[in-house]
């Protein structure tokens, strides 16, 4: 059996091949499918931004609330391993600290009170807040008895100083972020 082409087969050839082309464009997603798309994305990002505002206003309204008590506070700023003693607006000291490595973590976002201040010799002071953290000097050869559960920062010996006789008991701390 012989094929000949002829034009009729030629023009049907020519528009398979442009009805596909044409065709394979249009596996494409549907502009409902891209809007859907974009929405779900401005929808996580502002799902975000709102989280992150509340966790601000959170913090804004614990400083209001500090401010309005007239005493003295300590903000911890736990990823930059800094810390601040202030006393209303004021930033009355600011310092560095390191955590040590045990069984719990420093606690997040949460206000604690000084529950107790051990003295005694230079080593052996430290600052409790119950049994949610402990704070020492860098140099400090004590180590916790029952306490040793808690989490514990450690502060250079000058910054810890100033901070154990700036605090009494009952003061605040704020561990942010």
């Amino acid at each position: 059996m012989v094929f000949y082409r002829t034009e009729h087969t030629r023009t049907a050839a020519v528009l398979l091949i442009m009805l596909s082309a044409f065709l394979y464009g249009m596996q494409g997603q549907s502009p409902d499918d891209i809007e859907r798309q974009r929405l779900v994305e401005q929808q996580a990002k502002l799902s975000g931004r709102i989280a992150s505002l509340n966790h601000e206003q959170e913090f804004l309204l614990m400083q209001k609330a500090f401010y309005a008590s007239d005493s003295k506070y300590i903000l911890l700023d736990l990823p930059s391993r800094t810390g601040m003693l202030k006393y209303r607006n004021r930033v009355l000291r600011t310092f560095v600290f390191s955590t040590t490595a045990g069984k719990r973590s420093v606690p997040r976002n949460t206000v604690l009170k000084v529950t107790a201040k051990t003295d005694g010799k230079e080593r052996t002071r430290m600052l409790l807040f119950g049994e949610a953290l402990l704070i020492q000097s860098k140099r400090s050869s004590f180590s916790p008895g029952k306490e040793k559960n808690a989490p514990r920062i450690l502060i250079g010996s000058k910054d810890f100083s100033a901070l154990y006789y700036a605090v009494e008991q009952g003061t605040m701390l704020y561990t942010g972020k």
